[in-house]
């Protein structure tokens, strides 16, 4: 029997040939798989796209939290060591340097020619104070063995002072500061408080080669009285030294930074290119345009990235522009029994802040009031542009109006001679930071 015959004789059923999947059936299937991988890739598009957004905005706004963490810590110290306020905005303790680039003449760089320069429109915040090293006590009671002016009859032009390791109470004093800047021959700014109180002071220079550091346990320094830029400092008055400070309880070594927005570009030197400003750090010998140590480096210590505008605002207790009994809670930030707080007005103009509105500030309306606040806002944009996305219009932070070339190109850009779409520079995030600092010890 064959093998067809048998197969139908055991049951099995019996087929002309094999069927597999028709033309249109593979067609349909190919059609649904590729569209199942459009979709998947266009929500793998997505996903890459809203990690590069949110990537972006993190950045920035990790930028500007560490340009305020490192800016407010040196702020609110400003004044430590004895240093009064002064007369704002261009005081002892702190000094502003308002809307750069804005008035006939101003200067735009950080320093003397040569040194870096300044985002035109932005703020400069110059702080002083002992920041960074011990306020010494000095024996006050030691008579001329202690401290010594020369000549002791007539106006003095140099002196002597001894610091010990230990106050005349016992309490331990590093001398490390003091004696590092002898032997490096630095001429630092020392303030001296007088020992009859806080109201007289001024501030000398250090003269490392009348001075001696040899006995770790009592340092003598001298230090020159002259009209340098040094003797501006001084309770009575520029150039001045105070008549009754004859004898000092405390001395520390004055720091100098200033906070601005260095400009600078993705093409170094093409200011056509994009802008790609920081938020930077300079330390300079107090009132002086002369970097610290002597180091031009020290113009430009960059705190934090893509930081495009610094303004400050200063809150000062002016009872002139106070307004109507029974209107203060309304603007009022801080109690005051007096004049019922630091009051701020809704456009900034007529209040109590320095520097929080478009109109011209006169400091002559803010003379003689005591500072309490200083507002800093820190303006930052995301490091890449977003082509679906636009921004809202930047029209002004504080006192700033984006009408400088620097602040269009906020709102529009070309880059070399490729004129982009008007609307370039809305197409990054922009982000501000405001922190209200009080001011500890100039209250």
């Amino acid at each position: 029997m064959s093998e067809t015959n048998a197969a139908s004789a055991a049951g099995f059923p019996r087929t002309s040939r094999q069927r597999g999947f028709t033309i249109i059936e593979v067609t349909v299937s190919l059609i649904v798989t590729v569209i199942v991988l459009l979709g998947v890739l266009a929500l793998f598009d997505f996903s890459n796209k809203l990690t590069r957004v949110q990537t972006n905005i993190s950045d920035m706004q990790q930028s500007m939290r560490v340009a305020q963490t490192d800016s407010v810590r040196l702020i609110r110290m400003a004044g430590r060591g004895g240093l009064p306020v002064g007369n704002l905005p261009d005081g002892f303790a702190i000094s502003v340097r308002n809307n750069v680039g804005k008035k006939v003449g101003d200067t735009l760089t950080i320093g003397d020619a040569g040194t870096p320069e300044v985002v035109h429109g932005s703020d400069v915040l110059t702080v002083r104070g002992v920041f960074s090293t011990p306020i010494y006590q000095l024996n006050s009671a030691g008579g001329t063995a202690s401290f010594s002016l020369s000549p002791a009859v007539g106006t003095p032009t140099s002196g002597t002072l001894h610091i010990n390791s230990t106050t005349p109470t016992g309490i331990p004093q590093d001398l490390t500061a003091i004696t590092d800047a002898i032997k490096k021959n630095r001429p630092e700014a020392l303030i001296l408080v007088s020992a009859q109180g806080s109201d007289t002071w001024a501030v000398v220079e250090l003269d490392p080669g009348n001075s001696d550091a040899s006995n770790p346990a009592d340092i003598k320094v001298g230090f020159k009285i002259s009209a340098n830029s040094y003797s501006k400092f001084s309770s009575a008055g520029a150039g001045v030294y105070p008549a009754t400070l004859t004898s000092a309880a405390f001395v520390g070594i004055l720091e100098e930074y200033r906070f601005y927005v260095r400009r600078t570009f993705e093409i170094a030197g093409n200011d056509k290119s994009e802008m790609s400003p920081k938020l930077s750090r300079a330390r300079a010998y107090p009132g002086t345009q002369l970097p610290w140590d002597g180091k031009d480096d020290n113009w430009q210590v960059d705190i934090a990235d893509n930081i495009f505008d610094l303004q400050v605002a200063l809150g000062l207790d002016t009872a002139a522009k106070d307004p109507a009994a029974g209107a203060c809670a309304a603007g009022t930030i801080a109690s005051d029994d007096v004049n019922c707080g630091i009051y701020e007005s809704a456009d900034g103009e007529g209040d109590d802040w320095m520097y929080n509105g478009e109109k011209t500030t006169d400091p002559a309306l803010f003379a003689n009031s005591d500072l309490y606040y200083i507002r800093i806002s820190t303006l930052a944009r995301t490091d890449r542009p977003d082509p679906n996305y636009t921004a809202p219009t930047l029209v002004r932070v504080e006192d700033n109006v984006y009408d400088t070339d620097d602040g269009q190109k906020l709102n529009t850009l070309n880059i070399g001679t490729t004129p982009l779409d008007g609307t370039y520079g809305l197409m990054f995030r922009r982000r501000i930071l405001r922190t209200v600092i009080d001011m500890r010890n100039l209250g």
